[in-house]
């Protein structure tokens, strides 16, 4: 089954997030809950239950995009 395009949007803001510079961190949070929110719209997921559902879809996304790997999220 194709990825649906709201999960790829959120995929694309997760890794923009994680790819940022500190002075455009807020922005890109922003948008990742902006991304996140729709997609919960969408699916009828919670915000919780949908990011549990597609973590392991993300590095599939990104080999899949032909992006360079993410550096590893800061906790």
């Amino acid at each position: 089954m194709p990825r649906p395009e709201y999960i790829a949007l959120v995929h694309a803001a997760k890794y923009d997030l994680r790819f940022c510079f500190g002075a455009e961190k807020p922005e890109m949070l922003r948008r990742y809950k902006a991304a996140l929110e729709a997609a919960c719209r969408a699916s009828g997921f919670s915000g919780p239950e949908l990011e549990a559902a597609i973590a392991r879809d993300f590095g599939d996304w990104v080999k899949q995009e032909k992006l360079p790997k993410p550096p590893p999220a800061k906790i």
